[in-house]
């Protein structure tokens, strides 16, 4: 049992303490505390000015064994939070977290047979005992079970020792935080892509029966939602962040050891496609396209003048797309989503033929749901007819964004 002495000794009653006191001094085998860093036995003395503390039994074992808590030595606040943190690692909430993070692992043959605790050294950085050691596809992985408080330069340094060997890190908890976040959850969230992993008994089974390594992942994605000006009522957007917790396959995720990042998506590229569907929302909102514009010579690096007729039915095209996704008539105040698409066939003949193929890459215009003008039109499409015509060449150069912007 390990227990911080700042916080075990104020619960005992003087009566307790002076009860353990000669127990401690009657020889090595009697009721044996310890040191944790050394691992030498302890007395309890008591200050001159009041109060009690551990000390060594034998002053030059400790030296020998240079050990930190040496009496007059002082241990800077770094120090203090590595001992506390190895302190605390084999409660039994560790150990049965590392436990169930071991047997996910164990059913995913695409993990090698995982190791429990084994040395890891390093000439410049010393030594590191992982929870949890493994190799998927070639990539060195580590996990380690995190269930004590929060130690920010312990993790560091551990992130930081795994990155110079090649090795993915990642931070497994037990449990999702409350409404008041630990330091460390919010580090480990934010600096992982906005991704935080999590173990329990269900991502077990449901990997023991799979034959895949399951994790509980608590993620925010951002997204963007409808809302209506209140000026002009017309229907815009707002970058939210979409919450959720999920079991999602480890096959799943995208890992990278340079950024130390396993994730379902890149939370700052998110961000960026976001904030470009807010662009094309307002553009189409304003009948002012300029800052879409820009936004748009920055995506495709290029500073070539770029016609107003395509941007302007480039922010016709995402607002159809996203007004079919969200069920509201974005970038304008039409009474309903039909009246979006309508308005990209026709007035944005060349952005046509890239709304119905991305519909349909989205799975967002089933064929039995399409009702009436729409339907017809893309009826004719598919027949190879536009108003009677040949299909509209698609707009070039549309298609890569697309990819982009909907991946």
């Amino acid at each position: 049992m390990v227990f911080e002495v700042t916080t075990w000794l104020p619960t005992q009653t003087e009566g307790e303490i002076h009860t353990l006191r000669p127990q401690l001094r009657r020889g090595p085998e009697a009721t044996k505390f310890v040191c944790f860093c050394c691992g030498h036995t302890v007395l309890l003395r008591k200050h001159i000015s009041g109060g009690h503390y551990f000390a060594h039994r034998e002053k030059a074992a400790s030296e020998k064994a240079d050990c930190l808590y040496q009496q007059e030595r002082g241990l800077s606040l770094a120090d203090l939070d590595r001992l506390r943190y190895h302190g605390q690692r084999e409660g039994a909430r560790h150990v049965r977290t590392k436990e169930m993070i071991e047997r996910i692992l164990c059913a995913d043959p695409g993990f090698a047979k995982p190791v429990i605790e084994k040395v890891w050294t390093s000439y410049a950085d010393g030594w590191r005992k992982p929870d949890v050691a493994s190799i998927w596809g070639g990539l060195p992985m580590v996990f380690e079970a995190q269930v004590s408080n929060t130690y920010p330069q312990v993790v560091a340094e551990r992130t930081d020792f795994y990155r110079v060997q090649g090795a993915l890190l990642i931070w497994v908890f037990d449990q999702l935080p409350d409404s008041d976040w630990r330091t460390l959850h919010a580090d480990t969230f934010c600096s992982n892509n906005q991704h935080l992993f999590l173990v329990d008994e269900e991502c077990v089974t449901i990997s023991e029966a799979t034959g895949q390594a399951h994790f509980r992942i608590y993620f925010q994605r951002p997204e963007v939602e409808p809302f209506s000006r209140s000026d002009d009522q017309r229907i815009v957007l707002r970058i939210i962040q979409e919450e959720r917790c999920a079991l999602v396959p480890f096959a799943m995720l995208s890992l990278n050891a340079d950024q130390q990042t396993a994730a379902l998506f890149d939370a700052a590229e998110e961000m960026r496609r976001a904030r470009h569907k807010v662009l094309c929302a307002e553009a189409q909102a304003k009948g002012d396209y300029e800052a879409l514009k820009i936004s748009i010579g920055e995506l495709i690096q290029s500073n070539s003048p770029i016609d107003r007729k395509n941007v302007a039915g480039w922010a016709a095209l995402v607002c159809a797309i996203e007004s079919q996704r969200l069920g509201h008539p974005v970038g304008t105040k039409l009474a309903n989503v039909a009246g979006v698409l309508n308005l990209v066939h026709n007035k944005h003949p060349a952005f046509f033929p890239h709304l119905v193929r991305t519909l349909e890459r989205l799975n967002l215009d089933p064929p039995e749901q399409r009702q009436g003008a729409w339907r017809h039109w893309v009826e004719d499409f598919f027949k190879g007819r536009y108003k009677n015509g040949p299909i509209p060449r698609p707009h070039k150069g549309s298609g890569r964004l697309l990819t982009w912007l909907y991946p």
